[in-house]
Parts: C-alpha cells; structure tokens; sequence
C-alpha cells in the first residue's frame, strides 16, 4: 500500500474516527491499515494533531450519549461489514464505538428483550429467548439506567396488558352479550399464557407492589432501609 495519504483517503479516517473514537474501526471505514494510520502519526505533527482532536471529539458525543443512557452508536454506524457496533468502554477502557462481542448485550437485543418483556412480564423467559443470562442482565440494567428504566416499564405495561386481558375473559365467561357488542381487541391482551398463569402473575404484581409501599412508608418513618419480613426485592417481572 502506498504511504502518500492522499485527501480523501486522509478525510474519511478522520471522519469516521470523529465519529467513533475507534482507530481500527476507522481504518476499515476508510480502507487503510492500522501500520498506515501509526506511519503518518508518527511522520505527520498536522495529523496527529487532527487524530487526538478526533479521539476527543468522538469521546466527547459517545459520552454524551452514554450518559443519557444511550447504547446506541451514532447515526448510520450501528453495523459494519455486517457486524453489529454497540458503544463501549469501562474499566479503564476508552469510550467508543466497537464491535458487539458473543452473547453480549446490543441495541437490538435490547429492543427484543423488552418486546418479550412486555408481552408476558416473565424475566426468565425473555432471557431464554435472547440467550443471556440474568446475571448480565442484573449488571446491565447497572450500567445503563435508561434501559433499567424501560425494562420497569415494559413491565408495568405488561402486567396492565394482562389485567386487561383477563377483566375481557371474565366478561365473556359472565356476560357472553356485552362481549358479543365489544370492539375487537386490536392485540391479543393477554401474551401465550395460560388465565391461571396470568392470575397468578398479576396477583404477584399486587403483592410487590403493597411490599414495595410497606418498604417506603417504614424507610420515611425513619426506622431503617426495610420492613421487617419483606424482602428487598426489585419490583418487577415473574420469574416464570
């Protein structure tokens, strides 16, 4: 490969560099070798200057997002080659745009996981079929309050979603005449799940949630972080 760097060659590494703070990833958007970018770093003081601007830029609007809560790369890097590109970095490592690792959590499984979340409130089960573990998830919701927080509404729409569900089963056992006049429903309310399942699934909601409101009203009382006899557990999803 030719040393000469030529414009455009030179503007596209810096480019997607910028974008992703990732030198490799920058280096294969732009059709270069990494011994090429170190070559004209090492030779060229005006590019490695624009080099160390770029790394900082990058991590300057990766952080901004990450802080947000956001996993997400930026706009149009979310593959490469066919490889799907997630933001990373903790422990030392810098704060990037990198390559999804095996069995690691990505925007689309994220989004998939929540789809599955909402339809049957069961955690175990929602993991099963992204293929991840829950103690991935327990520190993954850590490290990304946003989707902690989406998965806790996931939840919470799931649980209406089968409320609704069996208040639409009651009306048709009791009263076939007001179901026969009801609109369609627009969505199956209540996901693949047996009534009985999905009785006991919303009776458990209302259980957390009275533990929950028993935790706070003794925690505001000032009598330490939580009522005797209630387990501190997260309001949230059936473990199936």
């Amino acid at each position: 490969m030719s040393a000469k760097m030529g414009p455009q060659r030179r503007a596209a590494f810096l480019a997607a560099l910028k974008a992703t703070g990732n030198q490799t990833i920058a280096a294969e958007r732009a059709k270069v070798s990494r011994a090429w970018v170190q070559l004209h770093r090492s030779t060229d003081p005006a590019f490695k200057a624009e080099v160390a601007a770029a790394v900082a830029a990058a991590k300057a609007n990766v952080l901004r997002g990450r802080n947000s809560g956001s996993m997400k790369p930026p706009p149009g890097w979310e593959f490469l080659d066919g490889e799907e590109l997630v933001v990373r970095g903790s422990r030392g490592r810098p704060v990037q745009v990198a390559r999804a690792r095996l069995r690691q959590w990505t925007p689309r499984i994220e989004e998939r996981f929540l789809q599955l979340l909402g339809q049957t409130c069961n955690l175990r089960l929602a993991l099963k079929s992204v293929g991840l573990s829950a103690s991935s998830l327990h520190e993954h919701r850590k490290r990304w309050p946003a989707f902690d927080e989406r998965c806790e509404l996931a939840i919470a729409a799931g649980y209406e979603r089968i409320d609704r569900g069996l208040t639409a089963e009651a009306i048709r056992l009791l009263d076939p005449e007001v179901a026969a006049g009801a609109p369609p429903p627009e969505e199956r309310a209540i996901a693949p799940m047996s009534v009985d399942d999905a009785i006991r699934l919303v009776r458990l909601h209302e259980r957390q949630a009275r533990e929950a409101a028993a935790r706070r009203r003794f925690q505001a009382r000032g009598r330490g972080p939580k009522c005797p006899g209630v387990a501190g557990r997260r309001t949230g999803a059936g473990r199936g």
